[in-house]
């Protein structure tokens, strides 16, 4: 639910999202933080942030409607009018801790009558937890120019208490940490313009400052089951570029299609960071309806940092899109492999319902992964429609993972 960004990063996803604060919404009537991303669903501790979901590629290959059938204003009024999801959130968190936030989200069309663009949102939410945890963040996903363009901005800053593991499988598996207070504040924008067909490429760019202290004023930081990690005050700052190729039907609730993810940022003194190093990731996702009611959808991820990274940006298992089960950060290392699946079905009346299993590792480097035992992760949810005309749910999920369970509560799908 929080992750990445989670503690630095991905707070601006928890900016569009709210629990798991990715505002990440299910289909929109036209149709991506947040998320996203993305939901980095959020991504609560590091900087590798992802407020950009699918979205559809739909844009001026839509054709031409003919002069007699054009809708009347009132009709053209009627379906550009926006819509509000809002909602307060129980938290229920392995990584923060129970608490309660809320979030609104508000999607429209913001361009002109005869623009085929996807429904923009704009969002904003917070949240508190019992351990003293709090997150504030706004954020805007915006389609333009017949989906020409699409651009993503957030704000986002916050307090974040979390159990600290160590790196590496054999940290995960032991299960000891330390309890780390970490207070972040970031910025990101992304702006990003269709260049051919399906495909959509732009330059991102994010800020954010973070300062760690140990959260326990009675332990010895010379005698710690797991060593303090260095790096506890810096400010990390990237120039990157991502690439997408989107043939989903929807940002919001997809049915069919897929997407396509590189991300690709380059951290450095150069564009006000404190620290140089580089993180790649990448994902594809995948779509199927099976009825008018159930959907398959399928995601697999991959992520490697270079030596010099963060303890908090560093790839983690545990965040929402692509492993649910374990707090956020107990399996974290240089490089990550994900794989999860997902069916959707809409029940009856706004309920809906969902099935999920996945499994993902971690390693130091890649010829490590025959060493590491990947973690498995699954579980079961429920879905509450806030937003009919874009399917805008509540997202409330049980997973299990080894030897550990997690609860989600959020605003949007998963991924």
């Amino acid at each position: 639910m929080l992750p990445r960004m989670l503690l630095p990063s991905r707070l601006l996803l928890l900016v569009f999202i709210v629990a798991t604060v990715s505002f990440r919404s299910s289909r929109a009537q036209a149709p991506t933080v947040p998320s996203a991303s993305n939901d980095k669903n959020p991504v609560l501790f590091g900087t590798d942030i992802d407020v950009d979901g699918a979205a559809p590629s739909k844009g001026s290959e839509l054709g031409l409607v003919k002069a007699e059938e054009k809708p009347s204003k009132s009709s053209d009024k009627k379906k550009r009018e926006g819509e509000f999801a809002a909602a307060p959130i129980p938290i229920v968190n392995p990584t923060i801790g129970n608490g309660a936030g809320g979030g609104v989200l508000y999607a429209r069309k913001i361009g002109g009558s005869e623009d085929t663009s996807p429904a923009s949102a704009f969002g904003g939410g917070g949240l508190g937890t019992g351990n003293g945890s709090w997150a504030l963040g706004a954020g805007a996903r915006m389609y333009l120019k017949n989906d020409r363009y699409r651009i993503s901005v957030a704000v986002g800053g916050g307090k974040f208490n979390y159990n600290y593991f160590g790196e590496g499988n054999t940290a995960g598996n032991a299960a000891k940490s330390i309890p780390l207070s970490q207070r972040s504040k970031g910025f990101l924008i992304e702006p990003k313009m269709r260049i051919f067909r399906d495909w959509y490429l732009g330059p991102r760019y994010h800020i954010i400052s973070n300062d760690v202290t140990l959260n326990d004023p009675n332990l010895n930081p010379t005698q710690l089951p797991v060593p303090l990690p260095g790096d506890l005050q810096l400010r990390t700052a990237a120039l990157g570029i991502r690439v997408q190729r989107d043939t989903s039907d929807s940002p919001y609730y997809q049915h069919t299609g897929s997407v396509f993810d590189t991300l690709v940022d380059f951290f450095g003194a150069g564009v006000g960071g404190q620290r140089n190093y580089q993180n790649v990731t990448i994902s594809y996702s995948k779509y199927l309806s099976f009825g008018p009611k159930n959907v398959l959808a399928i995601r697999g991820s991959m992520c490697m940092v270079t030596n010099q990274a963060p303890f908090y940006d560093v790839c983690m298992l545990g965040i929402a899109k692509d492993l649910r089960g374990y707090q956020i950060g107990q399996y974290r290392d240089d490089r990550m492999l994900v794989g999860q699946t997902e069916f959707r079905r809409e029940l009856f009346w706004r309920v809906g319902a969902v099935a999920f299993a996945g499994a993902g590792a971690v390693a130091h480097d890649w010829g490590d992964f025959s060493n590491s035992e990947p973690q498995p992760g699954g579980g079961v949810g429920l879905r509450l429609l806030l937003a009919k005309k874009n399917h805008i749910n509540l997202r409330i999920d049980y997973a299990w993972g080894h030897d550990s369970t997690a609860t989600y509560v959020g605003i949007g799908e998963a991924f």
